[in-house]
């Protein structure tokens, strides 16, 4: 992994080059990160088709429950109430997803308390769970960190945004719907960002129109 100060950085923002031009590298089978999200974007629309009916129909019999996403960090599918997350991983000799008790950063008690309406969730929606699982595994099934020419950015993929990294460290987040880059920056460089060394978010949408990556699977 390569490093850059935020002087040459900024540099490089504000020229009129991409990455390869800028640091002298070929441009042969490279695209700009923007178009590498916009492909997985198409790709994680295909998923989303395939597993939202199962996801809505989860929901209805919860109301509670906000969200539902495969982890693959993880391998559990993780549903949120509130600003909690549980986890449901799978129990081979059932060949069903239970709740994980204990992946909880609250007391157990209290999850418990809290979770044992869901503790039958994986027998009623089994088919469903199952679903949204193995489409999910399908989507995770390709090249998940995406090095750019320079090697001083890499974008992580997950499935409802992506991170960048800069300098080998968190930069910021890009929604995977929209395409927008997150408002919070953290930082990047050893050379901390003060008021005269902000980035907003059109700095950050040109970035993404400038850092150049492998062509790969679009789709």
């Amino acid at each position: 992994m390569e490093q850059i100060t935020y002087k040459e950085f900024r540099s490089f923002l504000d020229s009129d080059v991409d990455e390869a031009e800028y640091f002298g590298y070929s441009k042969e089978n490279l695209i700009s990160l923007k178009e590498r999200l916009e492909g997985l974007r198409e790709r994680f629309d295909i998923c989303e088709s395939r597993i939202e009916s199962d996801r809505e129909k989860i929901k209805r019999a919860y109301s509670d429950i906000s969200d539902i996403s495969y982890s693959d960090y993880r391998k559990t599918l993780t549903f949120d109430i509130g600003k909690s997350s549980y986890y449901l991983t799978k129990d081979k000799e059932r060949n069903i997803y239970k709740i994980n008790w204990y992946a909880s950063s609250e007391p157990s008690i209290l999850t418990s308390m809290k979770l044992i309406k869901y503790r039958n969730i994986g027998k009623k929606f089994s088919k469903e769970i199952g679903n949204i699982v193995e489409n999910s595994v399908k989507y995770f099934n390709k090249e998940n960190t995406i090095e750019s020419v320079s090697s001083i950015f890499t974008l992580e993929d997950r499935y409802f945004s992506s991170k960048l990294n800069c300098n080998n460290c968190p930069f910021f987040f890009i929604d995977k719907k929209t395409l927008m880059p997150s408002k919070n920056t953290i930082i990047s460089f050893d050379d901390e960002l003060d008021n005269e060394k902000t980035l907003n978010v059109e700095d950050k949408q040109k970035l993404l129109t400038k850092i150049m990556v492998p062509r790969g699977f679009l789709n």
